[in-house]
């Protein structure tokens, strides 16, 4: 009888200096930095450095990321994808207990920073909305959806796949349902503050769940204060202010159907003193500085204009722009919270920036507070692309 052939493990060896990078723990890495081994056809590897020491497990990609690290695993073989899936998910579950609850929005998969790269995962009540980024991924969504929605008793598991970083892998963009039925709006309540979210057509995965810090700290602050919500989408900022207090919010976005979600959002939640403006923001800021207004507290959390290092020259021109504009806004000992969200745009250059806008004006401008992403979007300190969120609180005086 023949003998069965050996299993054998899918290896790749790293070069000495990417394995130095390896061990300190940079997780992305490059064709170039392959020193033995094949990243093709996509799958789950252990990866060794060049003396065939182990370094965990990796992700290969057809992209221009060749490997994406996801962590150690005992012993030196690759496990399957339900064991690997199952166990990364367990953990990104486990730190997230205590926001599962019915009506909860939370991310709970933040890709390198849960050892699953290429995977986001976010929470509205019972609706979970995922985007798969790497081909690892995508092809093991039959592993991951059915556990998902088993653990979590999801009605619905839907793929924001409409990002445009999929087309560096081949991966088509998409919105699909994966799981259950089709939920086209969602509730969830935020600091007391209920939000609908749509998850198949809302902006990123249907709600921006990372400023849940910056929107209660916008609670706190807006008692008896004008508040001004610049950018606002649905007008989470300034249904937080009307929550906290405040005298008046005046919510400014382009987007019209985003401003009467901010409306209907405002009823149902009880609110009243929202207003809504349609319209360009720079545009909006100039003719309120031509008429002489000010506010006590403005947000101003512009999109991406830096989604590659190519416009980078260009967003610093508008975040400078944006921020001096709205520091004129400001009444005296009023406050504005700015904010990037673009990783190309690192925290102390934003800050830099926003020195630039503050320079020459009549008035000083105190730093107050700095703020990021809520602890369901964790920081790998090693992956500082992960720490893509910077939210600063700035405050005028004028004594």
């Amino acid at each position: 009888m023949a003998a069965e052939p050996a299993t054998v493990t899918p290896e790749l060896r790293l070069n000495p200096r990417a394995s130095g990078f390896a061990r300190r723990g940079q997780p992305w890495f490059y064709a170039d930095d392959v020193l033995a081994g094949s990243v093709t056809p996509p799958r789950l590897v252990r990866v060794l450095d060049e003396e065939g020491r182990d370094l965990g497990l990796g992700m290969t990609g057809t992209g221009k990321l060749a490997l994406r690290l996801c962590g150690p695993w005992p012993g030196l073989a690759v496990p399957d994808r339900d064991a690997f899936f199952r166990a990364r998910l367990l953990t990104a579950l486990d730190a997230r207990a205590g926001q599962l609850g019915p009506t909860d929005g939370a991310r709970l998969v933040h890709g390198e920073a849960d050892l699953l790269p290429g995977l986001v995962i976010d929470r509205y009540g019972p609706v979970l909305v995922l985007q798969a980024t790497n081909a690892v991924v995508e092809n093991s969504l039959d592993a991951i959806v059915p556990f998902l929605a088993e653990r979590l008793g999801a009605e619905a598991v839907v793929a924001r796949n409409d990002v445009a970083v999929r087309k560096h892998e081949g991966l088509a963009e998409e919105v699909r349902l994966l799981h259950g039925k089709r939920v086209t709006e969602v509730a969830i309540v935020e600091h007391g503050v209920r939000h609908v979210v749509r998850p198949f057509d809302g902006h990123k995965t249907g709600f921006y769940l990372d400023q849940r810090p910056a929107r209660a700290l916008v609670q706190q602050l807006a008692k008896g204060r004008r508040v001004l919500d610049l950018f606002c989408y649905q007008g989470g900022f300034a249904m937080n202010a009307l929550a906290g207090g405040a005298a008046s919010a005046l919510a400014v976005d382009q987007s019209e159907p985003a401003l009467a979600q901010a409306t209907a959002g405002a009823t149902a939640n009880g609110f009243a003193g929202l207003q809504t403006h349609a319209g360009n923001v720079f545009d909006f800021l100039r003719g309120q500085r031509e008429g002489h207004a000010n506010f006590d507290l403005i947000v101003l959390d512009p999109p991406a204009f830096a989604k590659s290092r190519r416009e980078v020259e260009g967003a610093e021109r508008g975040y400078r722009d944006l921020n001096r504009q709205a520091l004129r806004l400001l009444a005296p000992n009023g406050f504005l919270l700015t904010c990037t969200c673009s990783h190309h745009m690192d925290g102390p250059r934003f800050e830099e920036l926003v020195r630039q806008a503050a320079a020459g004006l009549p008035f000083r401008v105190v730093m107050r507070q700095r703020l990021g992403a809520g602890p369901d979007h964790p920081v790998l300190v090693t992956h500082p692309e992960s720490e893509y969120l910077k939210v600063l609180l700035l405050q005028r005086l004028d004594a």
